[in-house]
């Protein structure tokens, strides 16, 4: 039994689930099985009951988890007090604002995963950073452009909508339909475009300037609005469907200008970019 056992454990634990749990620690899912399986040989008690969804602590797990997080924030605790004061590492970064709350935290905690040294200042998109966390519609000239992910966009409808009765949904369809517009997105002109193009008006009741408002002003049953796919993500009172005859996509990833003075964190950023992929 090792540190990194109950670390993976405890994740194992709080999210109830073997593959978010091997994202959260940036490791593979096989690795968290074997950690797992060598605990509860170890221990000789079944820690976790598997099934369809995930897992769910047995009685032992339990009783378990509590002297794991204790035992956890006393190693904290003593590498703290004899670790040497470092000077810490600065990074800006600005991030655009219409990633998603859960996406965005998920990126926190990959820059928090590469050093404790890190001391991150978030600036305005239109502000001078080492790097920026942006799409690529929103790429500078000379910038440096390493994708993360890929996202599609999707129709949001709040429950009991007409349209959630198709498959899937046409841009034609959203003739006559209240929408919630993102005067900010970065498919914007792309949508609008489309809809001057073939004479179909929906009626606009909102304008919001980021995703958060927008899947809001969806649930509030006010309208229908296009959205990155992970913006309803666990949305219960949101219902999303895809859109055909319009490819929509959005490439995210982090921008930086290579003839710029480059920083030290940027340097530890790009050097675990390898890391992000479970993003």
């Amino acid at each position: 039994m090792d540190m990194k056992s109950l670390k993976y454990f405890c994740a194992v634990y709080e999210e109830q689930n073997i593959s978010a749990a091997s994202k959260r620690c940036f490791v593979a899912q096989p690795s968290i099985s074997t950690s797992l399986s060598q605990l509860e040989e170890l221990l000789e008690v079944k820690l976790f009951m598997r099934h369809r969804k995930g897992v769910t602590a047995t009685k032992e797990g339990k009783r378990f988890y509590h002297s794991a997080i204790k035992l956890l924030g006393e190693f904290d605790a003593m590498k703290a007090l004899f670790k040497q004061q470092q000077e810490p590492i600065p990074l800006s970064l600005a991030i655009m604002p219409t990633i998603d709350s859960t996406m965005t935290e998920q990126l926190f905690r990959h820059i928090g995963a590469i050093s404790d040294r890190l001391q991150l200042r978030l600036v305005d998109l239109s502000g001078d950073a080492d790097a920026r966390i942006i799409s690529d519609h929103l790429r500078r000239k000379g910038e440096r452009f390493i994708p993360l992910w890929n996202e599609r966009y999707v129709l949001a409808l709040p429950h009991g909508h007409p349209l959630t009765l198709q498959e899937s949904i046409s841009l034609s369809d959203l003739h006559g339909v209240r929408f919630i517009e993102r005067c900010l997105c970065e498919i914007h002109d792309d949508v609008s475009g489309y809809l001057r193009k073939h004479d179909i008006q929906p009626i606009t009741v909102a304008q919001a300037m980021n995703e958060t408002w927008a899947v809001s002003l969806v649930a509030s049953e006010l309208g229908v609005a296009v959205i990155p796919e992970s913006s309803a993500r666990d949305r219960e009172n949101v219902i999303t469907r895809p859109i055909r005859g319009l490819k929509l996509l959005r490439k995210v990833g982090i921008a930086y200008n290579p003839k710029a003075a480059s920083s030290a964190g940027l340097q530890l950023l790009l050097e675990h970019r390898e890391a992000w992929s479970s993003l």
